[in-house]
């Protein structure tokens, strides 16, 4: 599996090795420059995810394995050109975890095979998909959104900030708002959790 990671320091005080939940498991990192206002896509393999937003412009990228020897098994990548960039991962199928810093605002488009996938304090447009697992959005002010969308096709789908949730089989919702962000989320089995700091309108 390849990866292309990208993850922004939170703050001084926050090293590489702490983005991660405080662990002894072997792990490894990479980081790149990255202005914001960009667009990442990630193409990722399974495994536990964790993306988050912070005010450096970089991409900072975190892994971790159940075994040291796995560690060589990793294979991270990250593409850089301009306002665009790529992140790619391919890793163990079992204990992979990793936590990507990107800037606080840029759009994200997101592919993951299978898995647990967070994202926090991204500011703009997101686009994720799963086959099977978990996706949990912290979309942050409703009244940045201009469209949100979401599908299940067997599981639970929860956004109370945008007046929907659901349960069971091929079920969604799609809403309209008056911003200027696009959310959309996909996956075949399991569950979908969309969070707002504020109310829909």
């Amino acid at each position: 599996m390849r990866i292309i990671i990208a993850t922004a320091l939170f703050g001084t005080a926050l090293t590489a090795s702490s983005l991660l939940l405080p662990d002894t498991r072997p792990s490894d990192s990479l980081e790149r420059p990255f202005a914001a206002n960009g667009r990442i896509r990630m193409d990722l393999s399974a495994g536990e995810y964790r993306i988050t937003g912070a005010a450096d412009d970089r991409i900072r990228i975190q892994w971790s394995v159940q075994e040291g020897e796995d560690v060589k098994r990793v294979r991270a990548r990250a593409d850089v050109r301009g306002t665009e960039a790529r992140v790619t991962t391919d890793g163990p199928m079992n204990h992979f975890k990793v936590a990507i810093q990107v800037p606080a605002r840029a759009d994200l488009y997101i592919r993951l095979t299978a898995g647990d996938i967070s994202i926090k304090h991204v500011e703009g447009n997101k686009d994720v998909e799963l086959h099977a697992g978990e996706i949990d959005i912290d979309a942050g002010r409703t009244d940045d959104y201009n469209r949100v969308d979401a599908s299940v096709w067997a599981g639970e789908l929860h956004a109370s900030p945008f007046g929907a949730t659901r349960e069971g089989l091929f079920r969604s919702f799609d809403w309209s708002g008056k911003g200027r962000y696009r959310l959309h989320a996909k996956l075949k089995a399991g569950e979908i959790r969309i969070r707002a700091s504020s109310p829909a309108s």
